[in-house]
């Protein structure tokens, strides 16, 4: 995919939005869930059986709504992105996006000239494959998400669980239904 391509597909099929993941269940909360990574919404994994429990979480529902569709795309900013682990960095080779200013993006958050640098790189999911790219945003290292294209949604992992945006409100619901003991027991689903 060329960046005239990503662009064209990310304004017809996500139009009017920034592809900034904190911001997703903002644009489409009709679409968005979230799960959590660990018991009682515990945020950060702090022994290797949480570490444990974090990864087969998330490969577990990413790998179903990735069922037979592996191809995905995994977006970031490219200085967020070169500041993670150097044996991370060097296993991806990342397509450039034009840049923008946050600061147009939401003033009261971002200073002017605060610039998002957003890069991509095409994948073919498999369970564990990842794990390192999991680990690095759930230690809040990076900010990455993933899009599949043949199945319509963004998989947006954070430090603490992943945003999901799904291709209708129907998908969305299996989904949440079948990963309910997951979600967050606050009614706004935080």
């Amino acid at each position: 995919m060329t960046p005239a391509q990503f662009k064209l597909y990310w304004s017809l099929t996500y139009p009017n939005s920034f592809p900034v993941s904190h911001l997703f269940r903002h644009y489409w909360p009709e679409k968005w869930f979230r799960v959590h990574s660990l018991p009682a919404s515990k945020r950060y994994a702090e022994t290797e059986a949480e570490w444990l429990l974090l990864l087969d979480r998330q490969n577990e529902i990413i790998s179903d709504l990735l069922e037979n569709a592996p191809e995905i795309y995994l977006v970031t900013d490219s200085e967020q992105f070169a500041e993670a682990e150097e044996n991370l960095v060097s296993k991806f080779t990342f397509t450039e996006l034009p840049a923008f200013d946050l600061h147009l993006v939401n003033p009261n958050e971002y200073d002017k000239g605060q610039m998002f640098k957003p890069v991509f790189t095409q994948l073919l999911w498999k369970k564990n494959k990842l794990d390192d790219v999991l680990k690095v945003i759930a230690e809040d290292n990076l900010r990455a998400f993933f899009i599949s294209i043949e199945k319509q949604c963004i998989i947006a992992p954070y430090d603490g669980g992943i945003d999901f945006i799904l291709k209708d409100v129907e998908t969305r619901n299996k989904f949440k239904n079948k990963y309910k003991t997951w979600l967050s027991p606050r009614p706004d689903g935080l």
